[in-house]
């Protein structure tokens, strides 16, 4: 996959730009607030229907105008996309080769992976931030997860409006419970199949994992290891039939919780990952640099499982991760991008970092208050 352009239109700081790329190397240059992990973002969101930043459409949108555009041209095994994304404050249409698509669709075609010091934090940050590292992984390991995870979302989301309706007396409790006895066995199979998923896409990067911190520590005794906790009990050898009476049982448990608080309460969106390193919980028993190595070899891994399935390597984006590592953590990964054939962008305050690339292709823009400059 290769981005050979990208254009912006009322995006974020920028008016309107066109950006051609190297299929190798890019790196943007700039102070901070320039508008640098905004090209980045635009590359995410446009090739995988997402953004890694938190906000709505109306944060995407240059604050002086009411609708956005992005568009790009991208090339993957011989076949050329042209992607084009429409934002206004209340939707988003998305089309691929002009014809409408969802953001399921373009997942399930084109791989990226961000690096950015948002997830170096994870670890220390809440279990939603680990959880949706795994997800970003569950694709890699098989394009029908992102079914799977849309489909349960969709579910979890009509689950929780019922929930809604009967904490703000829209509706009674015997229509509330009728309406949850319908929907639980959808529920509770989308709820294992994403939970054991997860799982299986855990176990199946262990090798990966473990090799790609020992490179990144420098230590070849290093162990790394997972734990997954359902309701505070870690599942990471549960067949996805006792996924599904696990949480089967626990939401019989927690039903009257459930009505009272107006919100599911049980599934995957409510579960954790737990690093252990050396068979100790990272979250309190590691260092800051040693649970951004952590956090940087699982992604590294990522990027060589997905080479391993697909025959390619996703596209790479750094946002400012390489000044948030050490001296030696930094040149190993600049050796890791050096190896790996894909595309990466990467942005920094810098103006020296170009110089670590040893690469014919390599493209260096300065960022200026949402201007290229070249």
């Amino acid at each position: 996959m290769i981005f050979e352009r990208l254009r912006l239109v009322n995006f974020r700081n920028y008016r309107d730009v066109v950006i051609p790329f190297s299929p190798r190397v890019n790196v943007f240059v700039g102070e901070n607030g320039q508008g640098k992990t905004n090209l980045l973002e635009a590359m995410y969101l446009i090739s995988q229907g997402d953004t890694f930043r938190y906000g709505d459409n109306s944060t995407l949108i240059n604050s002086t105008n009411q609708e956005a555009l992005i568009q790009a041209l991208i090339s993957q095994k011989d076949l050329h996309y042209k992607l084009k994304l429409g934002l206004s404050k209340s939707r988003k249409v998305l089309t691929l080769n002009e014809k409408r698509v969802t953001s399921t669709d373009v997942k399930k075609i084109f791989a990226s992976v961000v690096f950015s010091p948002e997830s170096l934090a994870s670890i220390k940050e809440g279990a939603d931030h680990r959880r949706e590292l795994v997800d970003e992984l569950l694709i890699t390991f098989d394009k029908r997860n992102a079914d799977l995870i849309s489909d349960f979302r969709k579910t979890l989301k009509t689950r929780n409006k019922i929930l809604k309706n009967f904490v703000e007396g829209l509706a009674d409790r015997s229509l509330t419970e009728n309406l949850l006895e319908a929907l639980n066995p959808q529920f509770l199979r989308l709820g294992a199949d994403f939970t054991h998923a997860r799982i299986t896409a855990l176990l199946g990067l262990s090798r990966e994992f473990n090799n790609a911190m020992q490179y990144i520590s420098g230590n070849s005794a290093v162990d790394i290891s997972v734990e997954y906790l359902v309701s505070d009990h870690d599942a990471m050898n549960f067949s996805r039939e006792e996924v599904f009476f696990t949480l089967q049982k626990r939401l019989h448990e927690l039903h009257d919780a459930e009505l009272s608080s107006g919100t599911s309460l049980v599934g995957p969106h409510k579960h954790d990952i737990v690093f252990l390193y050396g068979q100790k919980d990272s979250r309190f028993y590691c260092s800051q640099g040693q649970q951004r190595a952590i956090i940087l070899s699982f992604k590294m891994a990522q990027i060589m499982y997905h080479r391993k399935a697909h025959g390619t390597y996703p596209v790479l984006m750094l946002d400012d991760v390489l000044s948030e590592l050490d001296k030696n953590k930094r040149d190993a990964l600049i050796t890791f991008l050096h190896e790996i054939n894909t595309q990466i962008f990467v942005t920094t305050t810098d103006f020296t970092l170009p110089q670590s690339f040893s690469l014919d292709q390599l493209s260096v823009l300065q960022i200026k208050d949402g201007q290229i400059l070249g």
